[in-house]
Protein backbone atom coordinates (compact mmCIF):
# COMPACT_ATOMS: atom_id res chain seq x y z
CA UNK A 1 0.00 0.00 0.00
CA UNK A 2 3.29 1.99 0.62
CA UNK A 3 4.49 2.21 -2.72
CA UNK A 4 0.85 2.96 -4.31
CA UNK A 5 0.76 5.79 -2.38
CA UNK A 6 3.54 6.86 -3.17
CA UNK A 7 3.71 6.61 -6.70
CA UNK A 8 -0.42 7.97 -7.10
CA UNK A 9 0.63 11.62 -7.25
CA UNK A 10 2.83 11.30 -9.83
CA UNK A 11 0.37 9.71 -12.04
CA UNK A 12 -0.87 10.44 -14.77
CA UNK A 13 1.84 12.48 -16.47
CA UNK A 14 0.07 15.19 -18.65
CA UNK A 15 2.37 15.73 -21.13
CA UNK A 16 4.21 11.90 -21.20
CA UNK A 17 2.21 9.34 -22.65
CA UNK A 18 5.34 6.83 -22.20
CA UNK A 19 5.82 7.40 -18.59
CA UNK A 20 2.04 7.08 -18.12
CA UNK A 21 2.31 3.54 -19.99
CA UNK A 22 4.94 2.45 -17.47
CA UNK A 23 3.17 3.83 -14.45
CA UNK A 24 0.10 2.21 -15.27
CA UNK A 25 1.06 -1.02 -15.18
CA UNK A 26 2.36 -0.99 -12.01
CA UNK A 27 -0.40 0.74 -10.04
CA UNK A 28 -2.73 -1.18 -11.83
CA UNK A 29 -1.02 -4.51 -10.80
CA UNK A 30 -1.06 -2.56 -7.28
CA UNK A 31 -4.63 -2.74 -7.30
CA UNK A 32 -4.81 1.02 -6.64
CA UNK A 33 -8.63 2.19 -6.97
CA UNK A 34 -7.85 5.75 -7.63
CA UNK A 35 -5.08 4.33 -9.93
CA UNK A 36 -7.42 2.22 -12.12
CA UNK A 37 -10.14 4.97 -12.25
CA UNK A 38 -7.40 7.04 -14.03
CA UNK A 39 -5.65 4.30 -16.20
CA UNK A 40 -9.92 3.74 -17.23
CA UNK A 41 -9.92 8.05 -18.19
CA UNK A 42 -6.91 7.17 -20.09
CA UNK A 43 -8.20 4.82 -21.94
CA UNK A 44 -11.07 6.38 -23.23
CA UNK A 45 -8.84 9.50 -23.90
CA UNK A 46 -6.14 6.85 -25.96
CA UNK A 47 -9.37 6.37 -28.57
CA UNK A 48 -9.41 10.52 -29.24
CA UNK A 49 -5.05 10.21 -29.79
CA UNK A 50 -4.48 7.11 -31.82
CA UNK A 51 -2.59 7.55 -34.89
CA UNK A 52 -5.58 6.30 -36.95
CA UNK A 53 -8.44 8.23 -35.19
CA UNK A 54 -6.49 11.57 -36.04
CA UNK A 55 -3.58 13.22 -35.09
CA UNK A 56 -1.07 16.12 -34.98
CA UNK A 57 1.76 16.30 -37.93
CA UNK A 58 3.68 17.02 -34.43
CA UNK A 59 3.20 13.75 -32.98
CA UNK A 60 5.07 10.88 -32.20
CA UNK A 61 3.67 7.95 -34.70
CA UNK A 62 6.15 9.17 -37.64
CA UNK A 63 5.92 5.78 -39.38
CA UNK A 64 2.22 5.11 -39.05
CA UNK A 65 1.38 9.02 -40.40
CA UNK A 66 4.24 8.43 -42.99
CA UNK A 67 2.56 5.57 -44.47
CA UNK A 68 -0.51 7.49 -44.68
CA UNK A 69 0.82 9.78 -46.58
CA UNK A 70 2.26 7.26 -49.27
CA UNK A 71 -1.50 6.25 -50.06
CA UNK A 72 -2.48 8.59 -52.33
CA UNK A 73 1.09 9.55 -53.27
CA UNK A 74 1.47 6.06 -55.60
CA UNK A 75 -1.33 4.51 -57.05
CA UNK A 76 1.41 1.15 -57.44
CA UNK A 77 1.30 0.47 -53.69
CA UNK A 78 -1.19 2.68 -52.21
CA UNK A 79 -4.06 0.79 -51.84
CA UNK A 80 -2.21 -2.31 -50.27
CA UNK A 81 -0.64 0.23 -47.55
CA UNK A 82 -4.19 1.83 -47.49
CA UNK A 83 -6.08 -1.73 -46.23
CA UNK A 84 -3.60 -2.22 -44.11
CA UNK A 85 -4.01 1.23 -41.92
CA UNK A 86 -7.63 0.84 -42.03
CA UNK A 87 -7.51 -2.22 -40.34
CA UNK A 88 -4.79 -1.78 -37.67
CA UNK A 89 -5.69 -1.96 -33.94
CA UNK A 90 -6.21 1.13 -31.89
CA UNK A 91 -2.59 1.24 -30.19
CA UNK A 92 -3.06 3.39 -27.25
CA UNK A 93 -6.55 1.81 -26.42
CA UNK A 94 -5.49 -1.65 -27.05
CA UNK A 95 -2.55 -0.90 -24.45
CA UNK A 96 -4.67 0.55 -21.78
CA UNK A 97 -7.34 -2.40 -22.00
CA UNK A 98 -5.15 -4.88 -21.62
CA UNK A 99 -3.52 -2.98 -18.36
CA UNK A 100 -7.33 -2.83 -17.18
CA UNK A 101 -7.59 -6.46 -17.86
CA UNK A 102 -6.25 -7.05 -14.70
CA UNK A 103 -7.88 -4.55 -12.27
CA UNK A 104 -10.11 -5.68 -9.82
CA UNK A 105 -13.85 -4.67 -10.24
CA UNK A 106 -13.98 -1.08 -9.23
CA UNK A 107 -15.30 0.72 -12.21
CA UNK A 108 -18.81 1.94 -12.15
CA UNK A 109 -21.38 0.08 -14.27
CA UNK A 110 -21.51 2.85 -17.10
CA UNK A 111 -17.82 2.42 -17.37
CA UNK A 112 -17.94 -1.23 -17.73
CA UNK A 113 -19.95 -1.22 -20.11
CA UNK A 114 -18.57 0.71 -22.26
CA UNK A 115 -14.91 -0.63 -21.65
CA UNK A 116 -16.21 -4.23 -22.51
CA UNK A 117 -18.17 -3.13 -25.80
CA UNK A 118 -14.80 -1.77 -26.88
CA UNK A 119 -13.46 -5.33 -27.12
CA UNK A 120 -16.63 -6.07 -29.30
CA UNK A 121 -14.90 -3.73 -31.56
CA UNK A 122 -11.59 -4.42 -31.47
CA UNK A 123 -11.92 -7.86 -33.22
CA UNK A 124 -12.46 -6.00 -36.83
CA UNK A 125 -8.94 -5.16 -36.56
CA UNK A 126 -6.33 -7.16 -38.14
CA UNK A 127 -3.21 -6.55 -36.10
CA UNK A 128 -0.84 -9.81 -37.28
CA UNK A 129 -1.57 -13.41 -36.88
CA UNK A 130 -2.34 -13.52 -33.15
CA UNK A 131 -4.05 -10.46 -32.64
CA UNK A 132 -7.50 -11.80 -32.09
CA UNK A 133 -5.92 -14.19 -29.86
CA UNK A 134 -4.16 -11.82 -27.87
CA UNK A 135 -7.58 -9.26 -27.73
CA UNK A 136 -9.88 -12.83 -26.63
CA UNK A 137 -7.14 -13.36 -23.94
CA UNK A 138 -7.59 -10.19 -22.02
CA UNK A 139 -11.15 -9.99 -22.87
CA UNK A 140 -11.50 -13.41 -20.56
CA UNK A 141 -8.76 -12.12 -17.93
CA UNK A 142 -10.81 -8.77 -17.63
CA UNK A 143 -14.11 -10.85 -17.56
CA UNK A 144 -12.54 -12.94 -14.14
CA UNK A 145 -13.34 -10.20 -12.27
CA UNK A 146 -16.58 -9.15 -12.71
CA UNK A 147 -18.97 -11.01 -10.26
CA UNK A 148 -20.33 -13.77 -11.64
CA UNK A 149 -24.18 -12.67 -11.97
CA UNK A 150 -22.94 -10.13 -14.21
CA UNK A 151 -20.33 -12.52 -16.01
CA UNK A 152 -22.74 -13.51 -18.86
CA UNK A 153 -23.95 -10.41 -19.62
CA UNK A 154 -20.47 -8.97 -20.24
CA UNK A 155 -19.45 -12.06 -21.72
CA UNK A 156 -21.93 -11.18 -24.28
CA UNK A 157 -21.22 -7.35 -25.11
CA UNK A 158 -17.86 -7.95 -25.30
CA UNK A 159 -18.08 -9.94 -28.43
CA UNK A 160 -18.37 -13.76 -27.31
CA UNK A 161 -20.11 -14.60 -30.64
CA UNK A 162 -17.33 -13.49 -32.63
CA UNK A 163 -14.16 -13.58 -30.59
CA UNK A 164 -12.75 -16.75 -32.35
CA UNK A 165 -14.36 -15.65 -36.04
CA UNK A 166 -11.42 -14.38 -38.33
CA UNK A 167 -12.19 -10.83 -39.44
CA UNK A 168 -13.49 -10.35 -42.95
CA UNK A 169 -15.17 -7.53 -44.58
CA UNK A 170 -19.10 -8.30 -45.31
CA UNK A 171 -17.71 -12.18 -45.67
CA UNK A 172 -21.54 -13.19 -46.19
CA UNK A 173 -22.08 -10.78 -49.12
CA UNK A 174 -18.25 -11.05 -50.67
CA UNK A 175 -17.33 -12.91 -53.95
CA UNK A 176 -13.62 -13.42 -54.35
CA UNK A 177 -12.39 -13.77 -58.26
CA UNK A 178 -11.74 -16.77 -59.79
CA UNK A 179 -9.63 -15.39 -62.17
CA UNK A 180 -7.40 -15.12 -63.94
CA UNK A 181 -7.40 -11.14 -64.10
CA UNK A 182 -5.14 -9.18 -66.54
CA UNK A 183 -3.80 -5.59 -66.60
CA UNK A 184 -7.41 -3.93 -67.65
CA UNK A 185 -7.60 -0.85 -70.58
CA UNK A 186 -10.43 0.76 -71.13
CA UNK A 187 -9.85 -0.49 -74.79
CA UNK A 188 -9.73 -4.30 -73.83
CA UNK A 189 -12.23 -4.10 -71.75
CA UNK A 190 -14.50 -2.59 -73.68
CA UNK A 191 -14.59 -5.75 -76.75
CA UNK A 192 -16.13 -7.48 -74.01
CA UNK A 193 -18.73 -5.09 -73.57
CA UNK A 194 -19.64 -5.14 -77.21
CA UNK A 195 -20.39 -8.36 -76.94
CA UNK A 196 -23.20 -7.87 -74.77
CA UNK A 197 -24.34 -7.44 -71.25
CA UNK A 198 -26.81 -9.50 -70.72
CA UNK A 199 -28.28 -12.61 -68.67
CA UNK A 200 -26.10 -11.65 -65.96
CA UNK A 201 -25.76 -12.89 -62.25
CA UNK A 202 -26.78 -10.44 -59.57
CA UNK A 203 -25.63 -11.97 -56.44
CA UNK A 204 -21.67 -12.62 -58.11
CA UNK A 205 -21.97 -9.05 -59.54
CA UNK A 206 -22.46 -7.86 -55.79
CA UNK A 207 -19.70 -9.83 -54.10
CA UNK A 208 -17.34 -8.71 -56.50
CA UNK A 209 -18.23 -4.92 -55.91
CA UNK A 210 -17.16 -5.42 -52.14
CA UNK A 211 -14.35 -7.93 -52.90
CA UNK A 212 -13.12 -5.27 -55.17
CA UNK A 213 -13.43 -2.80 -52.54
CA UNK A 214 -15.60 -0.41 -54.31
CA UNK A 215 -17.99 -0.95 -51.39
CA UNK A 216 -15.39 0.63 -49.14
CA UNK A 217 -15.49 3.98 -50.93
CA UNK A 218 -18.63 3.50 -52.42
CA UNK A 219 -22.38 3.34 -51.39
CA UNK A 220 -24.86 1.58 -53.52
CA UNK A 221 -28.72 1.48 -52.65
CA UNK A 222 -27.44 2.92 -49.36
CA UNK A 223 -24.60 0.11 -48.21
CA UNK A 224 -21.05 0.68 -48.38
CA UNK A 225 -18.47 3.68 -47.61
CA UNK A 226 -19.18 7.36 -47.88
CA UNK A 227 -15.67 8.60 -49.00
CA UNK A 228 -16.39 8.39 -52.89
CA UNK A 229 -19.75 9.02 -54.48
CA UNK A 230 -22.84 7.05 -54.04
CA UNK A 231 -23.31 5.18 -57.03
CA UNK A 232 -26.55 4.18 -57.17
CA UNK A 233 -27.86 6.17 -60.27
CA UNK A 234 -24.43 5.71 -62.00
CA UNK A 235 -26.41 3.60 -64.43
CA UNK A 236 -28.82 6.05 -65.64
CA UNK A 237 -26.07 8.63 -66.41
CA UNK A 238 -22.78 7.07 -67.90
CA UNK A 239 -22.19 4.74 -70.29
CA UNK A 240 -20.29 1.46 -69.84
CA UNK A 241 -17.25 3.26 -71.10
CA UNK A 242 -17.42 6.11 -68.82
CA UNK A 243 -17.13 3.62 -65.49
CA UNK A 244 -14.33 1.82 -67.23
CA UNK A 245 -12.69 4.83 -67.90
CA UNK A 246 -13.09 5.83 -64.40
CA UNK A 247 -12.34 2.46 -62.84
CA UNK A 248 -9.45 2.08 -64.91
CA UNK A 249 -8.12 5.33 -65.29
CA UNK A 250 -9.34 7.15 -62.30
CA UNK A 251 -6.53 10.15 -62.57
CA UNK A 252 -7.85 11.37 -65.83
CA UNK A 253 -10.92 12.84 -64.01
CA UNK A 254 -10.84 13.86 -61.14
CA UNK A 255 -14.35 15.12 -58.89
CA UNK A 256 -13.70 18.92 -56.92
CA UNK A 257 -15.46 17.21 -54.27
CA UNK A 258 -13.25 14.12 -54.10
CA UNK A 259 -9.94 15.01 -54.51
CA UNK A 260 -6.94 15.75 -52.53
CA UNK A 261 -4.79 18.58 -52.18
CA UNK A 262 -0.90 18.22 -51.04
CA UNK A 263 -0.15 20.64 -48.38
CA UNK A 264 3.86 21.93 -48.44
CA UNK A 265 4.74 22.55 -44.96
CA UNK A 266 7.80 25.18 -43.38
CA UNK A 267 9.96 21.83 -42.24
CA UNK A 268 10.41 21.13 -46.33
CA UNK A 269 7.94 17.87 -46.49
CA UNK A 270 4.47 17.55 -47.84
CA UNK A 271 1.53 15.56 -46.88
CA UNK A 272 -1.58 14.85 -49.15
CA UNK A 273 -4.98 14.23 -48.18
CA UNK A 274 -8.81 14.89 -49.04
CA UNK A 275 -9.28 18.16 -47.44
CA UNK A 276 -12.04 17.59 -45.10
CA UNK A 277 -13.16 21.39 -43.34
CA UNK A 278 -10.95 23.87 -41.71
CA UNK A 279 -11.07 24.36 -37.77
CA UNK A 280 -9.30 26.08 -35.10
CA UNK A 281 -6.61 26.84 -37.03
CA UNK A 282 -6.23 23.36 -38.66
CA UNK A 283 -6.77 21.85 -42.30
CA UNK A 284 -8.30 18.73 -41.59
CA UNK A 285 -7.61 16.10 -43.79
CA UNK A 286 -8.61 12.01 -44.78
CA UNK A 287 -5.88 9.85 -46.04
CA UNK A 288 -7.13 6.99 -46.22
CA UNK A 289 -10.40 6.30 -48.73
CA UNK A 290 -10.84 2.79 -46.79
CA UNK A 291 -11.24 4.77 -43.11
CA UNK A 292 -13.03 8.11 -43.72
CA UNK A 293 -13.44 8.89 -40.09
CA UNK A 294 -10.07 8.60 -39.68
CA UNK A 295 -8.86 12.64 -39.81
CA UNK A 296 -5.58 14.02 -39.31
CA UNK A 297 -5.05 17.62 -38.36
CA UNK A 298 -2.48 20.19 -40.26
CA UNK A 299 -1.68 22.92 -38.68
CA UNK A 300 -2.03 26.10 -40.85
CA UNK A 301 0.38 27.74 -39.12
CA UNK A 302 2.94 25.08 -40.95
CA UNK A 303 2.04 25.18 -44.25
CA UNK A 304 3.69 27.45 -46.73
CA UNK A 305 1.51 26.44 -49.63
CA UNK A 306 -0.99 24.09 -51.40
CA UNK A 307 -2.13 22.36 -54.73
CA UNK A 308 -4.35 20.18 -56.37
CA UNK A 309 -3.10 16.40 -56.55
CA UNK A 310 -3.13 15.48 -59.97
CA UNK A 311 -3.75 11.98 -58.36
CA UNK A 312 -7.14 10.55 -57.26
CA UNK A 313 -7.61 9.32 -54.25
CA UNK A 314 -9.41 6.45 -56.31
CA UNK A 315 -7.22 3.56 -56.68
CA UNK A 316 -6.29 1.83 -60.07
CA UNK A 317 -5.85 -1.75 -61.14
CA UNK A 318 -8.78 -2.58 -58.41
CA UNK A 319 -10.46 -4.57 -60.87
CA UNK A 320 -7.23 -6.34 -62.32
CA UNK A 321 -8.17 -9.61 -60.52
CA UNK A 322 -11.32 -10.47 -62.34
CA UNK A 323 -11.51 -12.38 -65.66
CA UNK A 324 -13.98 -11.04 -68.66
CA UNK A 325 -17.07 -12.86 -67.39
CA UNK A 326 -16.68 -11.39 -63.72
CA UNK A 327 -16.16 -8.07 -64.91
CA UNK A 328 -19.38 -7.89 -66.74
CA UNK A 329 -21.05 -8.92 -63.94
CA UNK A 330 -19.90 -6.13 -61.90
CA UNK A 331 -20.61 -3.93 -64.75
CA UNK A 332 -24.50 -4.93 -64.51
CA UNK A 333 -24.64 -4.78 -60.81
CA UNK A 334 -23.13 -0.94 -61.10
CA UNK A 335 -25.44 -0.35 -64.81
CA UNK A 336 -28.54 -1.42 -62.54
CA UNK A 337 -27.56 0.58 -59.37
CA UNK A 338 -27.84 -2.78 -57.34
CA UNK A 339 -31.46 -3.55 -58.66
CA UNK A 340 -31.67 -7.18 -57.98
CA UNK A 341 -34.47 -7.16 -60.52
CA UNK A 342 -33.07 -5.35 -63.42
CA UNK A 343 -33.58 -6.95 -66.29
CA UNK A 344 -30.29 -7.48 -66.95
CA UNK A 345 -29.94 -10.26 -64.79
CA UNK A 346 -30.75 -13.64 -65.20
CA UNK A 347 -33.55 -15.04 -62.62
CA UNK A 348 -32.80 -17.62 -60.57
CA UNK A 349 -34.88 -20.84 -60.70
CA UNK A 350 -36.71 -21.62 -57.79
Amino acid sequence: AWLAGYLEPHYPNASDDNYNRQLSKVLVYLQSPKAIAQTFDLFVAAGKKDPNKAEDISGDQTTLTSAADLIMRNPDYGMSIAEILAKLPPLGQTFYATVLSQADNVLSEEQLDQYFKWYANAFQYQGGYSYSGFINQSRKMALAHVPKNQFAYYNTISGDSIADRPPAMQAEKAVQPKGPGRNWTVEEAMRYVDSGIVNRDFERGRGLFISSLCASCHAMNGEGGVSGPDLTQLGTRFSYKDMLEAIIEPSKVISDKYGATVFYLKSGKSIVGRLIEEKDGNYIIAQNPFAPDQHRAVPKKEVIRTRVSEISPMLPEMIDRLNPEELKDLLAFLKSGGNKEDTIFRKSSK
